[in-house]
């Protein structure tokens, strides 16, 4: 009788934990910092004649993958999370790799965070804490996302929200503040850099830590080399590109259009207005 009634619970508990777990991941995401941009005005040639940080005080620009370079997108895969494309937002090998791992030597070497989980920890920084708790919400966050995402539309709320040193978050600001052009017609200098950045975007500043930078840029090359097919004859020249020594901000000179496109609800709008008139 007592191991009917341990059965009866057992299998009611699991019932109870799927029945749970549908319905939460069922829900819309919260999309938590990803609601909020800046507000952008370009002139007829693409340059930022306005810029209005967000309230917290960030440079940060809403990315669409039609206007980020396949190397940028194609390294960072390769980089941080190889199985993106095919995975449910949590990488059961990628788990299972750390977990055996830490066992095996009594701490922690190597992560299993998906880019759908760092995804989710940008847009919820309380998520971003070392603990057991925050480790699984962040689980099962990536899994909702997963569900009511695309991959593309996570690739984007990604390089929306990354942050690239100071308060540049966003590919986009990233490309105009480090390289003075839009993030769709980079070098695999630039690329990989842009990559790098985001795991310690103070301490790999190219304008502060130019050694830490390089670096940083260097490893990305070298571990995605094989994969991205990088042949030995560019390989050095991509190396040795320089970086950027100054970290560069728009000059917002139509204050007055911006008021009225923000009464109109527009956030980034791309004018007809002649820079030099």
């Amino acid at each position: 009788m007592i191991k009917k009634i341990s059965i009866i619970v057992t299998f009611g508990s699991l019932f109870l934990f799927v029945l749970l777990f549908s319905v939460y991941i069922s829900k819309e995401p919260n999309l938590g910092r990803l609601e909020s941009i800046s507000q952008v005005l370009r002139s007829e040639d693409g340059s930022i004649i306005n810029l209005r940080l967000t309230p917290s005080g960030h440079w940060r620009e809403k990315a669409s993958l039609e206007n980020v370079d396949a190397k940028l997108i194609d390294m960072l895969v390769a980089y941080e999370d190889k199985r993106f494309m095919s995975h449910f937002g949590v990488d059961p090998l990628a788990l299972f790799r750390a977990t055996y791992n830490s066992f095996a030597s009594g701490r922690v070497v190597s992560g299993a965070s998906t880019l759908t989980m760092q995804t989710v920890r940008l847009m919820h920084p309380e998520l971003q804490k070392r603990n057991f708790k925050t480790k699984l919400m962040q689980m099962l966050e990536a899994v909702r996302l997963e569900r009511h995402f695309t991959k593309e539309e996570i690739l984007e709320a990604y390089f929306s929200l990354a942050p690239y040193g100071g308060n540049i978050e966003g590919v986009e600001a990233a490309s105009e503040a480090w390289f003075q052009k839009r993030p769709n017609m980079l070098t695999m200098s630039e690329a990989a850099l842009l990559v790098a950045l985001p795991q310690s975007p103070e301490l790999r500043r190219p304008d502060l830590f130019p050694n830490n930078a390089f670096k940083a840029k260097r490893l990305v090359l070298e571990k995605t080399k094989k994969r991205l097919k990088i042949d030995d004859t560019h390989y050095p020249e991509y190396i040795s590109e320089r970086l950027p020594n100054r970290l560069r901000k728009p000059s917002s000179i139509t204050p007055h259009l911006a008021d009225k496109f923000l009464e109109s609800g527009l956030d980034s709008v791309e004018t007809s207005i002649s820079v030099n008139w």
